[in-house]
């Protein structure tokens, strides 16, 4: 069986919550480096964190389970400067002008490209690095 990585945690709870959503709904998937993670997070840039895995043949299926419940999940936060239920999450990629600063960062957090999610209002295009507080 193929499985290909789909997403990478941080934080083992996330990602429990994440792999038991898939599992529920019939997903073939699991987590690589989970149990070294969790014993010693601190290897956590050298291994590149927890990895999802998900059979190939169950990754678009995936895929849209997620950004179902990221959206869902976002709707109970309103834009904090037009008030709007209507934010979304967004990838931005931050890649170094030189090598030698692709180089610091795959051996200090195990990739070369910067991978950041902001949030932007899709009414008034306002975006901001962290949810607004309840």
């Amino acid at each position: 069986m193929e499985y290909i990585q789909l997403r990478t945690f941080n934080n083992y709870i996330e990602a429990n919550i994440v792999l038991t959503m898939l599992q529920a709904a019939n997903i073939n998937c699991h987590l690589r480096d989970e149990h070294t993670l969790t014993i010693d997070p601190l290897l956590n840039p050298a291994l590149g964190g927890m990895k999802l895995m998900v059979h190939s043949t169950h990754a678009e299926r995936a895929w849209e389970l997620m950004d179902e419940a990221e959206a869902r999940y976002l709707k109970n936060f309103a834009c904090p400067v037009c008030h709007a239920h209507a934010l979304k999450a967004v990838s931005v990629h931050k890649e170094y002008k030189c090598r030698l600063g692709a180089l610091v960062s795959s051996l200090l957090r195990g990739q070369s490209v910067e991978l950041t999610k902001i949030y932007k209002c899709e009414q008034c295009g306002y975006d901001f690095k962290e949810l607004p507080r309840h």
